[in-house]
């Protein structure tokens, strides 16, 4: 198995930067819409909704069963759209209530919830986390800031897919978040100098969870819904911590050949598709766990730059990026119809789902979208048609 894969594997998220270049979208046909708005039946709704029924069936077309993109204008305007098929073996259409795996966008919601402790007086950035967690003897130097920017030196491969554990192995595995780090921590090679160096490591997040639970003495969880959840109404958003199933109506994920290949070596791949949906995500905890919809995340994500959930110093401090331009699980992308050409969201990529959420720097627009794929390239790195698609419907009139 390429190690380069297993490490996007592990990973579950790249940078959007990357992703700034717009593919030509293709036409869509008979979309299922939801509309949200008393205004629904104007022009500018129907161009909106044109535009991002072509978006999602780009997704499609780039190998995802089904899509679901939206984009939100006011708390009651919405637009989501979805194509395609949310069940490859019924048959069953995505519908763009279809809830869904997030993966690393739940970084988003775990920042806040640390920042939110910051700004009580509970936590401060620069506390150093040994004290914090002391049973892991973790280098002194990590801070709270460390772990969001992802400088504190953890490696981007957590360990966690290594022999003798494995994709079959894990499937029905709980994972104590204390376990995570303990096994990220048998990684003995020389980890960089916290705060000099960027990598995307899981590990800082299932601290940060850890965090979260050792300063305020509750399940991060219980914060989680208590702080977000519950005054937003995202009553399609949650954590499991050990069912691996996803209840209720929701879009079923699926592996690719490619990606196949990549974790299950010993097995010829399902064509055209393999079906993953039913898998335990203890293994992500607070990096990656968490299920939602389009709508919960739009409503997010306009909640937090609006300042209904951090200060505007606060959300400041979430927003500056640290090396390699990544902030506080957000990331700023191109967008050339917002003022000053910059939007801030960010990406997962998980088992089955690949998608993405952003939002205006002032709060106006916000946008989500998925595929149900998880798909690659033959060379085992990750193709992101459906953040792509959430990028590009922050300016739905552009070509």
């Amino acid at each position: 198995m390429r190690r380069s894969a297993i490490l996007a594997a592990v990973a579950a998220a790249t940078l959007l930067v990357s992703l700034a270049g717009a593919a030509q979208a293709a036409p869509a046909q008979a979309p299922a819409v939801d509309v949200t708005s008393r205004h629904a039946a104007d022009a500018r709704q129907a161009e909106t909704s044109k535009r991002l029924s072509a978006l999602a069936e780009a997704v499609v077309d780039a190998g995802a069963p089904g899509a679901i993109v939206a984009r939100r204008t006011s708390a009651k305007d919405v637009v989501a759209v979805a194509e395609g098929r949310a069940d490859t073996r019924t048959g069953r259409a995505a519908h763009p209530a279809d809830r869904h795996r997030i993966g690393s966008m739940t970084k988003t919601m775990v920042a806040v919830v640390v920042l939110q402790l910051v700004e009580e007086g509970r936590l401060g950035l620069d506390d150093s986390v040994a004290e914090l967690l002391p049973e892991f003897e973790l280098d002194p130097r990590i801070t709270v800031r460390h772990l969001l920017l992802q400088t504190s030196g953890f490696r981007t491969d957590t360990k966690v897919f290594a022999p003798p554990r494995s994709y079959e192995a894990n499937r029905f595995r709980y994972f104590r978040p204390e376990e995570l780090v303990e096994i990220a921590l048998t990684d003995t090679e020389p980890r960089p100098e916290p705060g000099t160096r960027f990598q995307y490591s899981n590990t800082n997040y299932v601290l940060a969870g850890l965090v979260i639970e050792a300063v305020t003495g509750r399940p991060v969880e219980h914060e989680l819904r208590r702080r977000i959840l519950a005054p937003l109404s995202l009553r399609d958003t949650w954590m499991p911590s050990a069912s691996p199933v996803v209840p209720g109506r929701h879009l079923r994920g699926y592996l690719g050949p490619a990606m196949q290949r990549e974790l299950i070596p010993d097995e010829e791949p399902v064509e055209p598709l393999r079906d993953t949906t039913v898998y335990s995500m203890s293994w992500a905890r607070t990096a990656g766990a968490m299920v939602s919809t389009v709508r919960d995340q739009t409503t997010f994500m306009r909640a937090l730059f609006q300042g209904r959930l951090l200060s505007p110093e606060m959300l400041e401090i979430m927003t500056t990026p640290g090396p390699d331009g990544y902030a506080m699980a957000l990331v700023p992308v191109p967008a050339p119809c917002v003022p000053e050409g910059v939007a801030w969201g960010h990406d997962g990529m998980v088992f089955g789902y690949e998608g993405a959420m952003f939002s205006t720097p002032d709060g106006s627009v916000q946008t989500a979208a998925v595929g149900n794929a998880w798909l690659a390239d033959e060379n085992g790195v990750p193709r992101q048609p459906a953040a792509l698609a959430a990028i590009e419907a922050l300016c739905p009139g552009e070509e």
